[in-house]
């Protein structure tokens, strides 16, 4: 239990710090892996012998956050976001692979949905930090990263100034 409110603790700090630092990209991201780890948290993995069986709840809500990091990854004007959707989608072939193949261990199905996360936490943290820099810099397009949309400009884009 204590690993979980860890966990939880970990993911509200990097919300906080994509809604501080980070653009429209960022805090959309944050936000919705912070309500998967919340909806996670909330299933009922305390019945017998957890993860002998596909977990039907978890499938809901690693769906739900892949269709979310797809679509960030679909108009997004950054990198990472691809990079995590495609993480999320590992998350969704480990599901797919123990209903298909019920001989895998419970154990490696366990680790696999538990510890991709962290990878995930990580790329979002560096690409708040990347975000921020280069706002810092002013390299990014004011309009990419406002709420209603961020498919603006991209800070490679020929006509953004380079220092």
């Amino acid at each position: 239990m204590t690993e979980i409110i860890a966990f939880l603790l970990l993911i509200a700090a990097v919300t906080i710090h994509a809604a501080w630092r980070g653009g429209a990209p960022e805090r959309c991201a944050a936000v919705a892996m912070l309500l998967a780890a919340i909806a996670t948290s909330l299933t009922d993995l305390k019945a017998p012998l957890p993860f002998r069986t596909v977990q039907w709840q978890l499938v809901w809500i690693d769906t739900a956050l892949f269709a979310v990091l797809f679509f960030i990854a679909l108009t997004a004007n950054r990198f990472w976001p691809l990079w995590i959707a495609a993480i999320q989608c590992l998350a969704l072939g480990a599901h797919a692979s123990r209903a298909f193949a019920t001989d895998i261990l419970p154990l490696a199905y366990w680790f696999i949905l538990g510890k991709l996360a962290y990878p995930m936490l990580l790329l979002l943290v560096i690409g708040t930090e990347r975000h921020h820099r280069r706002s810092r810099r002013g390299t990014v397009d004011p309009q990419a990263t406002t709420d209603a949309g961020w498919q603006g400009s991209s800070s490679l884009d020929a006509t953004a100034p380079r220092q």
